[in-house]
């Protein structure tokens, strides 16, 4: 993974508590966030008429155990499950469908979901969230015309650290079906730098959680693929989350920097059937 040698030094994710506000608050960092908001809105409604199969599945009984689904041609189709970010506090599905257009129009049928958010609800409840809307999906392969042994995990931000914690436990569960791969695009695998952030006022985080939390400290998903990504233009604190990802997890296969975008703008290339990190996704899910 290539990355500056400064950053891939440590198998944790060091910074001061005085920094950690600075490189964790990104709407802060990154403050044409509400305006990338309405264009991720506008390309979302943009294809719901033609794309989108079936909103508001239910995976539980929850308000927000409710997940989209966008079916691509043929059967027995590979399946995205798509995890929306917001530092688990925040996000919903309909603010990010857009990232499912290039994938179905490949052959990729996508899933994009919502869970509960803190503070009513804690990151290991979210964890357990995504665990029984995995199961709920391949309960219903034969409605959902998917393939239950191809299915792959993509998530953003918070969204992001989801997908490699869920993948992980997978792994580690005897008699469990491990996803294919996973895209975990700017996520946060190492919780203990969130603590001393106002962030944490609605997470709760200790060093006890945050640490049975973190994919870093996690055994990686033997068989599963991982590829991180990541916008050129993020916080350092970012990057560094990436590297020592792939200190840690021997199963990450690349490393994308996506140059020109940062937190919030790095999901247009993901959606974009002609970008270099979209064709990757594709060719990790389909060969």
């Amino acid at each position: 993974m290539p990355a500056p040698q400064s950053l891939t030094t440590t198998r944790r994710v060091l910074c001061p508590e005085a920094d950690c506000e600075a490189g964790y608050n990104l709407k802060a960092a990154f403050p044409d966030f509400p305006q990338v908001l309405q264009q991720w809105q506008q390309a979302t409604a943009a294809i719901a008429g033609t794309l989108l199969t079936e909103a508001d599945i239910a995976y539980g009984s929850g308000p927000l155990q409710r997940f989209d689904f966008y079916r691509a041609d043929g059967g027995e189709r590979p399946l995205l499950v798509f995890i929306h970010g917001g530092y688990w506090q925040g996000g919903d599905k309909q603010d990010i469908g857009f990232i499912a257009a290039p994938y179905v129009q490949a052959g990729i049928s996508v899933a994009v979901i919502n869970y509960s958010l803190a503070p009513q609800a804690r990151i290991e409840d979210m964890v357990d969230e995504v665990h029984a809307c995995l199961a709920s999906i391949r309960g219903m392969a034969h409605k959902l015309q998917i393939d239950p042994a191809r299915i792959s995990l993509m998530g953003h931000s918070a969204g992001g650290h989801l997908a490699a914690l869920v993948a992980a436990q997978l792994a580690a569960q005897v008699g469990a079906q491990a996803v294919q791969a996973v895209f975990a695009i700017s996520g946060v695998f190492d919780l203990v730098p969130l603590i001393p952030t106002s962030l944490n006022r609605a997470l709760t985080l200790d060093v006890a959680r945050a640490d049975a939390l973190s994919p870093v400290l996690q055994a990686g998903p033997a068989s599963t693929r991982v590829h991180t990504i990541i916008g050129e233009q993020e916080t350092v604190q970012f990057h560094l989350q990436a590297a020592v990802m792939a200190n840690c997890w021997s199963q990450v296969v690349a490393h994308h920097v996506v140059s020109q975008t940062h937190h919030y703008t790095v999901l247009f290339p993901l959606a974009d059937a002609a970008s270099p990190v979209c064709q990757a996704v594709i060719r990790e899910m389909l060969g």
